[in-house]
């Protein structure tokens, strides 16, 4: 299948993602994900969480979704499922405006993976991609807008993926304020048994959602608060900065893939 014919296929791809109808009974005994800037989640005792306060949504997404295949960022690649996608779990349809918008006169050479998305675009494309999704919690979530950032973050991303935007029961509780109970339900889900079976991240990113839904329902965190990204000041160099987040600076510069890491830009975001 060419890129043309893979990009016309992606325009029936459901907009709340693959996991709209699917909820399953399960019983949730324990359920852990370490690791910095990460959660460690106990259903149904209390969560033990790492959940950063002040994420935008970018910064919380990325982490999880990330923005591309490892060792080719911006570049446009096929999913599991085989759809061309690129940057943020951005899913390419046919004659692209959305795209366009961004990569302008480069939009060939994107969708046939001559040339990748710079980190700016991905952004870019990744905050018109997200207004969808805040809206479609809106239109589900009354109170949406009067949760604090951590909590609109863990939504959004379940609207994102979709095993949010199609459980009903979680939906419920979240609209009655019963938070504890909302994340206990959100990992009821046959998406999340199948991925903790098989080993894949979808378990660790709904665990990261489901704490932060406990720490809104009254789990107080009992470690101190990590971050995924660092964001760089005037004065920092990268042996500063590793030595502040204890990475060494090779893991650093692996996981920027930084090309000049004498070179660091102030505003600029690191991954940790």
């Amino acid at each position: 299948m060419t890129f043309d014919q893979l990009a016309e296929a992606n325009e029936i791809i459901l907009q709340e993602g693959p996991f709209t109808n699917a909820l399953a009974a399960l019983g949730i005994l324990g359920a852990t994900l370490g690791g910095t800037g990460q959660v460690q989640a106990k259903m149904p005792t209390p969560i033990t969480q790492a959940v950063k306060q002040d994420h935008s949504y970018y910064e919380y997404i990325v982490p999880s979704e990330g923005k591309g295949k490892d060792g080719r960022p911006g570049y446009a690649y096929k999913d599991h499922k085989g759809y061309l996608t690129v940057g943020v779990g951005h899913l390419v349809l046919r004659n692209d405006r959305v795209l366009k918008s961004v990569v302008g006169r480069d939009y060939n050479d994107i969708v046939r993976g001559r040339k990748a998305l710079t980190d700016k675009q991905m952004e870019q494309l990744f905050d018109i991609d997200v207004k969808s999704k805040i809206s479609a919690a809106q239109s589900k979530i009354p109170k949406f807008n009067s949760y604090p950032q951590y909590v609109r973050n863990a939504i959004v991303d379940g609207f994102f993926r979709g095993d949010l935007s199609g459980s009903k029961d979680t939906l419920a509780l979240i609209n009655q304020g019963e938070f504890k109970a909302a994340a206990k339900e959100y990992l009821n889900h046959a998406g999340y048994k199948k991925s903790k079976a098989e080993g894949t991240g979808v378990a660790g990113r709904m665990e990261r959602n489901a704490a932060s839904f406990a720490t809104f329902g009254g789990d107080v965190p009992t470690q101190p608060v990590k971050t995924d990204f660092y964001t760089v000041k005037p004065g920092d160099t990268l042996s500063k900065i590793a030595k502040q987040s204890g990475k060494s600076i090779n893991d650093l510069i692996k996981v920027n893939n930084l090309s000049d890491p004498d070179k660091l830009q102030v505003g600029q975001r690191l991954s940790l």
